[in-house]
Order: structure tokens, then sequence, then C-alpha cells
């Protein structure tokens, strides 16, 4: 009996221990003034737990950052390629007189940036001189046509023999040559412009004493003038006899001229191998003279329907030339393939069409469907 009692107080005493060891249930946290607005929440991360807090409050919301750029339309134009060499002016004609007998000057009849016309006396070389030469030559060729006049009438009545006629005849016909030796002597001793133009050098003066080559004058056509320049092989066949081409001088910047091509020269420079052509250009005011640099362009049309754009607006990428478009306000890059280029113009052989809204500013930090707003 006293075995059993204990044995019911030991079991007690165990129940009692095991009552105790067991957890309180988890309750509810009581809720504060701001839990209407706050939740808090666990989720795991790893082998730990992080608490993360959310919040439902909501603020004002962020604008999207929109680039400004500027577009143009594309469109086709004429394309031009402009091709500019360096020449320079040359007389129209130019005339280096010379002496063709010798003598003394005895007369001038201009000075030096005169103008003269074709014709026009300038000087005489022993004009006085050879003038009596020839009126000599006149009275012996009259003696001479008298003799042989008489000797043919004695012929014919036999009175003379004939050796004698032909030796009267033989005289004539020299005194004939001698009159028209000494009238050319004499033309020669009077010179006369054989050009219209401007006396650039005289070379004499009244009482000088020539001789035959010696220079006299020279005179320059300047009504028109014309530009020397050499032109390479590869350029050559591109250009044509009667072609328009532009002038402009270094002098006269602010001026421009039309020329034509003259004559193309046949044969290439064998030192630098260029071929010299030369344009005539109308000089009437006589602003362009002989020795002027000048620039001469040459223009070759490709056609009338070429897509064309502002040089500035490609750009160079690894992968070739880009272009932006704008479509929708967002920036849409495109490929192109670029053609011939003149000044600040290039053609656009593939990728564009003419309508495209091409963005010619702004676009050298754009990326490919970047929003953007359109300024003008």
């Amino acid at each position: 009996m006293v075995k059993r009692n204990i044995i019911f107080s030991c079991l007690g005493i165990f129940l009692l221990l095991m009552g105790s060891c067991q957890k309180p249930k988890e309750g509810k946290s009581p809720k504060t003034g701001n839990s209407a607005n706050d939740q808090s929440s666990e989720q795991e991360y790893g082998k730990g737990k992080t608490k993360v807090v959310s919040s439902s409050r909501k603020g004002p919301p962020k604008k999207i950052k929109k680039t400004n750029v500027r577009v143009s339309s594309v469109g086709t134009e004429a394309l031009k390629i402009e091709s500019t060499f360096v020449g320079y002016l040359l007389p129209n004609e130019r005339v280096r007189m010379t002496s063709e007998m010798e003598g003394v000057i005895e007369a001038v009849d201009f000075e030096e940036a005169d103008e003269v016309k074709k014709g026009q006396k300038l000087i005489n070389i022993s004009t006085k001189e050879l003038t009596l030469r020839v009126k000599i030559a006149e009275a012996n060729l009259k003696l001479a046509q008298t003799n042989l006049s008489r000797d043919e009438k004695l012929s014919q009545r036999k009175l003379i023999p004939q050796s004698k006629l032909d030796q009267t005849r033989t005289q004539a016909d020299r005194s004939l040559l001698d009159r028209d030796l000494a009238l050319i002597n004499l033309r020669k001793s009077m010179i006369n412009s054989p050009l219209k133009g401007t006396v650039k050098i005289r070379h004499v003066k009244v009482g000088e004493f020539v001789r035959k080559g010696d220079p006299l004058v020279e005179i320059l056509d300047l009504e028109k003038v014309l530009v020397q320049v050499n032109i390479p092989e590869q350029d050559i066949m591109k250009i044509s006899e009667g072609e328009t081409v532009g002038v402009e001088l270094y002098a006269l910047s602010d001026q421009q001229y039309r020329g034509n091509v003259q004559t193309i020269g046949l044969e290439a420079d064998s030192r630098n191998r260029t071929f010299p052509i030369e344009i005539v250009v109308d000089n009437p005011k006589r602003e362009l003279r002989p020795g002027m640099l000048a620039r001469v362009t040459f223009t070759e049309k490709i056609s009338d329907e070429q897509v064309v754009v502002p040089r500035h607006s490609i750009l160079e990428r690894d992968t070739g030339r880009i272009v932006f478009l704008v479509e929708q306000d967002k920036a849409v890059k495109q490929s192109i393939v670029t053609g011939q280029s003149m000044q600040d113009r290039v053609q656009v052989l593939e990728g564009l069409k003419p309508g495209d809204r091409l963005v010619v500013e702004g676009h050298s930090k754009l990326t490919d469907g970047e929003t953007v707003s359109i300024v003008k």
C-alpha cells in the first residue's frame, strides 16, 4: 500500500514537470495607431530571415527625361560634283614684234599701256631713205620700159640684133623687181599693229639704231584672257571643249566669272602626268590681268532625283555609317550607304527615302529607341 502511494506520487510529479515544459501559444501582437498604413512581412533569404517593411504610401510619379533634337525631312535634289583646280591667267593673244631690217628709229607713235587698233602705225625705221629708194626704183623701171618699147620696134624692122632686144627686156624685168623689193623694204620700215590690243612694253626710242631681230614692242590682247590649268589624267576624260566652268580669282574673291574650255592638251606633261587646258574668259573691263592666280571649278551633274543629306548628320560607327530617324517620338538608328559628296552634302544610295524625319542636331549621343523631343 505504501509502495503504491509512492508510485502514484512520482507519476503525479512527472506529469506536473511535463506540463510546465510546454511553450505557450503565440498571440497576436496589438495593433498600433499606424497599423492601417504599415504592414510587416517576413521572407526567407538563404538560411536566415530578413524582415522587409513595405510602405503603402505613393509619391508623385517620376518624369521621363527626353533628349531635344532637331529634325529635317529627307528630300531629293540635283547632285552636282565639283572639282576645283588652280591655274593662272594668260593674255588671249601676245605679239612680240622685232625689226626685220637695220635702220634708225624715226618715229614712235605710242606709249606703254596705250590701246592700239589693228593696222595702226607704231614705228618708222629709216622710212624716209627707203621712200627715196622706191622713187629711184620707179624711175629706173620707167626708163627700162621705155628702152624695151623702142627696141621692140627696132627689132621688128630688123635694125637691131635679137640679143640686144633680150638684154633690154631683161633690164626692164630687173627694174621691175628692184621696184618691188624697194616697196617691200619700205613696208618693213613702217611697223603697224597686227592686232587690237594693249601695249605692254616699248623697247625703242626715237633716234636709236636697231638691227635685224632687235625687239621693238610687245602687244597683248586683253579683251579676253586665258586660264591655263593642269588637269590630272584621271579627270581629263570628263572635260570637253566648249564646256562652261566657273572661275574665281584670289585677288577678286568676291566676284565670279564664267568661261569656256577652248583647248585641251593632247599630251601629258611627263613630269607630273597632267594635261594642260585653256579656258577663255571675257574681260571687257580689263579687270583680269595676265599672271593672276585663279580657281577653276568643273561641275559634273549626276541626277536631279538623288537623296542628299547634310554631312554632319552622318555618324561613323564600327559597323559603318549611320543616321538617326524619328518615329513616334523615338530615335531609330538607320544604317546607310553613301555615294558622292559635294561640300557639306552627301549622296545616300541606300537606307533612306524621301519623307523620312532625319535628326540633324542633337544626335551625337543618341541611342536606338531613346525618347526624343523635337524642337524647332
